[in-house]
């Protein structure tokens, strides 16, 4: 077995409510100024920044709060990522929570993750207490190398805390070395086992991702529940939203649509049982890389940074089974004819403005990811700069110079 420093390599939660010089995170996911006004009742206005200019300012923040260069690097760079495709309840609204974290030592700000080789074919990563964000920045290079080798590679990292962010990053990054990939994760309890109104499940993200030649790759990145805990979030934060019929539970048990009960409740599984039992699946998935379970840590509606999550991350050489030569081919029969269907659907009409997740349902056929690489591509091709709310911005000033 080789131990193998990461961090080397690399360079060649919320509990019942915390406080960030002025920003309090409480404990329902709100982040709300010094007079307790919630942050995103209010934006009407934006600010045009480019993406180099967010990153630094996102950097300078986390390094005020105790993270080290490195970390504030790969920190910054993900939640860019995500406002720069339009991914935006992963984007800069998260920064008060990783700053918040730094600041009451809840993460350790300089930790620099460690791997080691078990076998050929599996990776162990330990964030020695730090973000997941570094975790896989390190690692992913060399699952990809190992995957080349051997066919298939795992990678299991445990010992991270706070936020793991979007895991189509990542697989992104394996697709576009011509590997299949696939990550999934567990995350505090926050949905109930059909039948019972108790937190037992994670959300549970699920991420797949199919190379493609000459292509963006496919990728799939999606909660095992019918909203993402983020989505949810984001509806409670905006007054008068309800959520689809069967996405939560309030504290009583009962169905709700209100967002603010669903927070005080549980959220319900995509498809009832069936999606129940694809959390399960990536809840046990999770026990591989030696995290915790769901509900041995108090999340309380919130993003408990106690909680030792369970991430797992693979890496698949199709080139080294029977129908990888043809497969790619094949594949792409298949996306054309998803791409292929005619006319529209009008059964419901849906308001992007009110719904975090409308991205998600289109009117005309498209694939995963569709979305993103076009928001993408408005700011990376076009020049477009990153429109970011004019409160949001306002926080992350304040919270990388105070002055």
């Amino acid at each position: 077995m080789r131990a193998i420093s990461a961090f080397r390599r690399a360079r060649g939660v919320w509990g019942n409510g915390c406080e960030v010089r002025g920003l309090c995170v409480g404990k329902q996911g709100f982040m709300t100024d010094s007079r307790g006004s919630r942050i995103g009742d209010a934006m009407d206005t934006t600010v045009p920044i480019s993406y180099g200019g967010l990153r630094e300012l996102l950097s300078k923040a986390l390094l005020r709060h105790g993270a080290s260069d490195f970390v504030a690097m790969t920190v910054a760079e993900d939640l860019c990522r995500a406002e720069r495709d339009q991914v935006t309840e992963h984007g800069v609204g998260r920064l008060p929570v990783f700053c918040s974290m730094l600041e009451s030592k809840a993460v350790n700000g300089t930790a620099e993750p460690q791997m080691e080789e078990t076998t050929d074919t599996i990776l162990k990563v330990d964030g020695q207490g730090g973000f997941s964000q570094p975790c896989l920045r390190v690692s992913i290079p060399r699952l990809i190398d190992m995957a080349y080798d051997s066919g298939i590679t795992i990678m299991t990292a445990s010992n991270c805390k706070g936020d793991i962010g979007p895991l189509w990053g990542p697989l992104e990054q394996i697709a576009r070395s011509n590997l299949i990939g696939v990550a999934l994760c567990n995350t505090p309890a926050y949905v109930a086992w059909p039948g019972s109104p108790k937190r037992l499940l994670g959300t549970n993200p699920l991420g797949f991702a199919w190379p493609r030649r000459g292509k963006p790759p496919l990728v799939i990145d999606q909660a095992s529940s019918l909203l993402s805990r983020r989505s949810l979030e984001t509806l409670a934060a905006q007054p008068g939203s309800e959520l689809p019929a069967g996405a939560a539970l309030d504290s009583s048990g009962r169905h709700t649509t209100q967002p603010n009960r669903a927070l005080e409740g549980a959220q319900l599984a995509m498809g009832g049982q069936k999606g129940a039992n694809i959390a399960l699946i990536v809840e046990l998935f999770s026990l591989l890389a030696g995290g915790n379970l769901a509900f041995e840590t108090e999340a309380e509606g919130t993003e408990d940074s106690d909680m030792d999550r369970g991430l797992v991350v693979i890496g698949i050489n199709p080139d080294c089974f029977p129908g990888g030569q043809t497969a790619a081919p094949r594949a792409e029969l298949l996306f054309e004819h998803m791409r292929s269907g005619e006319g529209r659907i009008r059964d419901v009409e849906i308001d992007s403005s009110e719904s975090p997740d409308a991205r998600f349902i289109d009117q005309f056929p498209r694939l995963p990811g569709d979305r993103r690489y076009a928001a993408r591509g408005r700011v990376e091709k076009e020049g477009e700069p990153m429109m970011i709310p004019s409160a949001k911005f306002s926080l992350i000033k304040s919270l990388a110079d105070p002055e």
